[in-house]
């Protein structure tokens, strides 16, 4: 057994949605299977066994869940700079992701992930292509990763085959990774608007009753509604696609920019969850989404980097403070949507979102032991002052990847002192350098 004796220590283990105040001198025991088996407040830890190893950190918390990424993207890092979505996507992104191999996003995904453990980040959803290279490329970094790949069909996009054949490699992938700690295998639609309503219906009946989540992007751009309207005759998206009866099943949801009330009911009645992507949704000016509506309705949110193209960078300390500031601005309230709701959303609130709420984004028995350790000598979070110390406040508006000192994903050290220890980062950087100049047609 390893025992983690810290100076604060958050736990994100608050009934019913709520936050619980950080212990002041805390403790956690983990078992020989990497999952917790004790976490309190340090004086009343139970007497360590004999072989018990000690441990001490600054601030240990649950390591952060990237709700919506495409991570193999890293090898399109900074393509299209200042380019609207729609044409991004069409005249960037696409005809280069139709020369992709599965190499390429096995090392895409290596060096994404070591980026997002470096970062503090534990588990990431995939929507990406090539999914089988997707799980090996978490898996050799020892991320955990909720893999779902996606269908787009589009006539600028040519790297996928038919889409019941894709489907098949989805059910057969799940098959696949079935008995993986770090695995899980969903399904995934691009988008309504560029996906065929047939294969909308096909992927809400080949999920229907087997728990395998939906993921898609939705309401990202103030066109889709148009878009979308001019080929259901009038529905909008979140009504068009509970038509087809996507929605009965378990939906992770992307972006959410350009929902209205109407469509937030209707995500509401069917348990929709909903993933935040501030700074891309910035980056793109594609507006700022109705977090404080959704929260209003009782929607299960929470937030993700969006893939590193879109957003050049895996951090969710930052996206965690562009979320409040975007809601702020937003409101015109600067009491709305505080550090402890945006913290919740890429710990307890993320891991709820994605299905496993029970094993991930809290320290408590029986959950997973994925940790991190702020360090209690990073300049940023200083100085603390007892009377008016907020830890959750402190970690959201001071803490970076720079305060990250150590990484765990079931009890395995990943990241000690920002040094990744599952990958050879520098290998991993030249094969990615190498495979991105080819799919961008430069030079060696």
């Amino acid at each position: 057994m390893d025992r983690y004796l810290c100076d604060v220590l958050v736990t994100m283990d608050g009934p019913a949605g709520a936050v619980p105040a950080p212990i002041a001198g805390g403790a956690v025991d983990v078992g020989d299977d990497g999952r917790i088996v004790w976490c309190g407040p340090a004086a009343d830890a139970p007497g360590p066994a004999p072989d018990t190893a000690v441990h001490r950190t600054g601030i240990l918390m649950p390591s952060l869940i990237n709700a919506h990424c495409h991570t193999p993207m890293v090898l399109l890092r900074g393509a299209g700079e200042g380019l609207p979505v729609d044409r991004w996507l069409h005249e960037v992104m696409w005809p280069r992701e139709s020369k992709l191999t599965g190499g390429d996003v096995r090392a895409g995904m290596r060096l994404g992930a070591a980026e997002l453990l470096a970062n503090g980040i534990t588990t990431s959803v995939e929507m990406y292509f090539s999914g089988q290279a997707m799980a090996e490329g978490a898996t050799d970094a020892g991320l955990r990763c909720l893999v779902t790949p996606g269908v787009i069909e589009d006539p600028d996009f040519t790297l996928t085959g038919p889409w019941p054949e894709q489907l098949d490699e989805m059910v057969a992938l799940r098959n696949r990774w079935a008995t993986s700690d770090l695995i899980e295998v969903g399904m995934a639609a691009h988008a309504a608007y560029s996906v065929s309503a047939p294969c909308l219906t096909a992927i809400a009946e080949r999920v229907a009753g087997t728990g395998m989540p939906v993921h898609i992007h939705l309401a990202e751009q103030q066109w889709e509604d148009a878009a979308v309207r001019e080929r259901t005759g009038g529905l909008a998206a979140p009504e068009y696609l509970e038509s087809l009866g996507l929605l009965d099943g378990d939906v992770i949801a992307a972006h959410g920019v350009w929902l209205t009330p109407d469509d937030i009911d209707v995500l509401a009645r069917n348990d929709t969850a909903v993933v935040h992507c501030p700074c891309s949704n910035a980056k793109h000016a594609s507006g700022v989404a109705p977090v404080t509506e959704m929260q209003a309705a009782g929607l299960r949110l929470a937030i993700g980097t969006d893939g590193p193209a879109s957003h050049h960078r895996l951090d969710l300390f930052e996206e965690m403070r562009t979320a409040i500031r975007t809601a702020r601005i937003r409101s015109g309230d600067a009491q709305t949507f505080g550090p402890a709701e945006a913290l919740r959303m890429t710990t307890a609130g993320a891991a709820e979102v994605i299905g496993q709420g029970d094993e991930l984004g809290r320290l408590a028995p029986g959950c997973w032991a994925d940790m991190m350790a702020l360090s209690a000598s990073e300049p940023a979070l200083h100085p603390v002052l007892e009377a008016e110390d907020d830890p959750l406040s402190r970690i959201v508006w001071s803490g970076s990847p720079d305060a990250v000192s150590a990484v765990w994903v079931a009890g395995r050290k990943v990241v000690d002192h920002g040094r990744v220890l599952t990958l050879d980062v520098d290998e991993a950087v030249a094969e990615a350098e190498t495979r991105a100049r080819r799919l961008a047609g430069a030079r060696p």
